[in-house]
């Protein structure tokens, strides 16, 4: 590709925003997204699309092949023309994560995990459901940061 058709090429505008706070905004490559229906990689022009995120990693590939690691924690994601917008209930940067406090989150995690001894099926199911999410965004988190992942089993 010439560098006349590169600059013709539409490009994708990328915008991570939170209740608290936008993430992200800049022109990119290409997304890639976890979606409950599977994970998705987002181009420019790519079909208008609205659907609820999973707890995950995003990776933002910038035009100079840089690649941007979010953590998302739930949301929603709506591409529409070259427009992607995430909208998710929290996301971070590598940089924004107190890896200590996602170390200890997931530690707590584990232990109710372990700890859950109720005669109530429903009950139980339910504090299974919390702990192995709570494992999840702890460990996104971790990977985000660059952070090894502390010792013990892999949920």
């Amino acid at each position: 590709m010439s560098a006349g058709e590169k600059g013709t090429r539409s490009k994708l505008i990328c915008r991570v925003l939170t209740p608290r706070k936008s993430v992200f905004d800049d022109q990119v490559e290409s997304v890639t997204v976890s979606t409950v229906s599977g994970v998705l990689e987002i181009f420019a022009g790519f079909e208008p699309t609205i659907a609820p995120l999973t707890v995950g990693v995003m990776e933002i590939h910038g035009l100079d092949g840089h690649t941007v690691e979010v953590a998302v924690h739930g949301g929603y994601m709506d591409m529409n023309g070259n427009v992607l917008v995430i909208l998710a209930d929290s996301a971070e940067l590598g940089g924004e994560i107190d890896v200590e406090r996602a170390r200890l989150s997931l530690e707590r995690a584990r232990a109710k995990l372990d700890a859950v001894t109720s005669t109530d099926a429903a009950s139980v199911q339910i504090d299974i459901d919390r702990a192995k999410l709570a494992i999840l965004r702890a460990m996104t988190r971790l990977q985000v940061a660059g952070e090894a992942m502390p010792a013990g089993r892999q949920d």
